[in-house]
């Protein structure tokens, strides 16, 4: 090789040059195109604010509120969907408010409903009423990248990149004064603050995407829904996923902690979400976290608490979830073979008594669920119980309260359920429950009350069918009195007004103060002041200048007759 086609070999040191090179030109591309984005979202969202209020026929000019709402599955009809119409109803009190929600229900997006008819199912579903006139709907057209089947692997990190994204769509649609994610996305929080921290964000997290309790179950290898067999057999495998969760876990705290204020729906996801946040590792400086406060979610008592509470059929049992693999309803049916293994009477119908029975009542989503049903129902023939088990799939709300009102006992087996509307409902209905000992039902809903249950709890297959078998046989009078007083906790901890006063007192008033609320209305009451005044102040110019042309012409008008006067004299 002549010594002209002789290349260098760059030296560590020149690879390092270049890295930092390239890395600081892509941060300050990078911040330039923030800017840029930035100014082009100030320019255009007046002309977006204005836009809404003429397609909602507001006419009366006012001051007002935008807070945004981010529900991508605001007509998925569930338990978070109703505290996200109740929410709305809490803020619609205030005729200052307008209140948006970014969905990908909504058209034009295919398969999108007009706004109308998702305010009408809002109403069938829930009875909650809203106000049209003050609720707008922008599409969500990246919804999918939140979507858990759309990330084959790594899904956390493919949602927290999806939440992501989202959020800088949802900004693009309209930058509101305070932002509320409703479905737990914490990675959006930190792409709203990015664009301004003016904004006041908030979210109400039903479940931490990632928990102590995860950790737990992959640091001990145990298999289930969120740890495959196949990684819990493995030692390497297990260590790497328990380091990509601990890694996960910090960057998921990290972006909680840039909402003002979080809301969660019960103990058991406060303490998760209270580990969380904290920092990890010690800084010179003071980190504030934000307060964490439970609200309990808003549930259907009323419907439920019509039912008597007395004159039930002792053996009858009802479990209501849907048939997805968490809520383990292999396991109920092998509670009531072992109950009946262990109390062969409970299988006769003499003393006046029917044959124990139970009734699962629960929705399927998809073709897994359906094949799912069948796996139970042929599970309850290899156990010869299924004269004893009752399949009522996709069931209306007619057909639940029927199945409730001749049920005695309400049972749920699911493991760390972060709430439990399921009992909430039992319990409303006057049924005696039955839940795992962990969570939301053991924390929050079937709690003592003045020192007395309203409803028991159970961890292993034999204590489920010894507590089973203590309410089949309790005396009549001694369950009313448990049902009427778990009916009444309920009605009282978890019913519409009691978490809309908890979302203003706990959540709203920590993201929009009364005093900030305040020196705002000082701030626009100054501004208009200072309109009135430089209006007052161009009229008097336009007066003194007015008058002083006024005083010119009548100058040069006399001047002008003057001239006149001398021309006449001297002709």
């Amino acid at each position: 090789m002549s010594l002209g086609d002789w290349v260098p070999i760059p030296t560590p040191y020149d690879v390092l040059k270049f890295l930092a090179m390239l890395t600081g030109t892509l941060i300050v591309c990078n911040y330039l195109a923030l800017l840029a984005w930035r100014a082009a979202l100030r320019d255009t969202n007046v002309q977006k604010r204005i836009r809404i209020v003429q397609k909602l026929g507001i006419r009366e000019p006012r001051q007002y509120m935008f807070v945004g709402f981010l529900h991508p599955n605001s007509n998925a009809g569930g338990g978070g969907e109703r505290v996200l119409y109740d929410a709305i109803r809490t803020h619609q009190q205030n005729p200052d408010v307008i209140c948006v929600v970014y969905t990908g229900d909504i058209d034009p997006l295919e398969d999108g409903l007009t706004k109308e008819l998702v305010i009408a199912k809002a109403k069938e579903r829930f009875g909650i009423v809203l106000r049209p006139e003050a609720l707008a709907f922008l599409p969500i057209k990246n919804r999918y990248l939140l979507d858990g089947k759309y990330w084959s692997h790594f899904t956390l990190l493919g949602q927290a990149f999806g939440a992501n994204r989202v959020a800088y769509e949802a900004l693009s649609q309209l930058v509101p004064d305070v932002f509320i994610d409703t479905m737990g996305y914490a990675f959006t929080l930190p792409a709203i603050k990015n664009y301004s921290t003016k904004i006041r964000v908030g979210t109400y997290i039903h479940y931490p995407i990632v928990s102590t309790d995860m950790l737990h179950r992959v640091r001990s290898r145990q298999a289930g829904i969120t740890n495959s067999a196949w990684i819990a057999a493995s030692l390497p495998f297990s260590i790497l996923k328990l380091v990509y969760y601990r890694i996960f876990a910090v960057f998921y705290g990290s972006a909680l902690r840039s909402a003002d204020a979080i809301a969660v729906n019960g103990t058991w996801t406060h303490n998760h979400i209270e580990s969380l946040i904290q920092t990890r590792m010690p800084r010179p400086w003071k980190v504030e976290l934000p307060p964490v406060n439970i609200v309990y979610p808003p549930c259907d008592t009323n419907r439920f608490a019509k039912l008597t509470l007395g004159k039930r059929p002792a053996r009858s049992i009802v479990s209501l979830a849907q048939f997805r693999p968490e809520k383990d309803h292999t396991m109920q049916l092998r509670i009531v073979h072992k109950l009946l293994s262990q109390y062969p009477e409970l299988k006769s119908s003499k003393g006046g008594n029917r044959p124990l029975k139970l009734v699962l009542i629960g929705g399927v989503r998809n073709a897994d669920d359906e094949k799912r049903v069948l796996e139970l129902k042929k599970l309850a023939k290899e156990l010869t119980i299924e004269s004893n088990v009752e399949f009522c799939v996709d069931a209306p709300l007619e057909t639940i309260l029927d199945k409730f009102s001749k049920a005695s006992i309400g049972i749920s087996t699911m493991v760390d359920e972060h709430f439990g509307i399921n009992v909430v409902e039992y319990m409303a209905a006057g049924l005696l429950t039955l839940s795992h000992a962990s969570a939301g039902p053991l924390l929050d809903i079937a709690v003592n009350v003045d020192g007395e249950p309203t409803g028991f709890h159970a961890k292993t297959l034999l204590e489920y069918v010894d507590q089973l078998h203590k309410l089949v046989t309790m005396p009549e009078a001694e369950a009313v009195q448990i049902r009427s007083r778990a009916r009444t906790h309920v009605q009282n901890t978890f019913s519409d007004q009691s978490f809309q006063e908890a979302w203003r007192v706990k959540l709203w008033d920590l993201l929009v103060p009364p005093s900030l609320l305040k020196i705002n209305q000082e701030l626009l009451e100054e501004k208009k002041a200072q309109v009135v005044a430089a209006t007052q102040q161009a009229e008097q110019k336009a007066a003194v200048r007015a008058k002083t042309a006024d005083e010119n012409a009548s100058a040069s008008d006399a001047k002008a007759v003057e001239s006149l006067v001398t021309d006449s004299a001297t002709e």
